[in-house]
């Protein structure tokens, strides 16, 4: 069981938390990608995140999913290991090209060994 918190504020200046209990799910080992469904307490689904598996060009992607199989967020992982760098980006939809800005970039270096 994985918990989440979410914030519903009615003024800016108050602010109630309340805990949301939801239930991440593996899909069929059947299925050709990687992916796990995630539901609320009333077994409600919420989202969706697929990989696509190591044998598949697409296997440094994460692409997460609205409950009616839009995608809502691409992550790829860029890996340079000749320069012991990885990069995550973020992206706000599936329709990515090379020349897209990111919404979100994160660089981490590497120790080399």
């Amino acid at each position: 069981m994985l918990r989440t918190r979410v914030s519903d504020s009615s003024e800016m200046t108050t602010s109630r938390e309340k805990e949301m209990h939801t239930e991440v799910m593996k899909t069929s080992m059947f299925s050709i990608d990687d992916g796990f469904n995630v539901y609320d307490s009333n077994n409600e689904f919420i989202f969706r995140v697929e990989s696509y598996g190591p044998n598949n060009r697409d296997a440094n992607e994460l692409v997460l999913k609205d409950s009616s199989g839009r995608c809502l967020l691409i992550v790829c992982r860029k890996d340079f290991n000749n320069l012991l760098i990885n990069i995550v980006q973020v992206y706000i939809n599936h329709e990515k090209m090379e020349c897209d800005q990111p919404i979100f970039s994160m660089k981490r270096y590497l120790r080399s060994s």
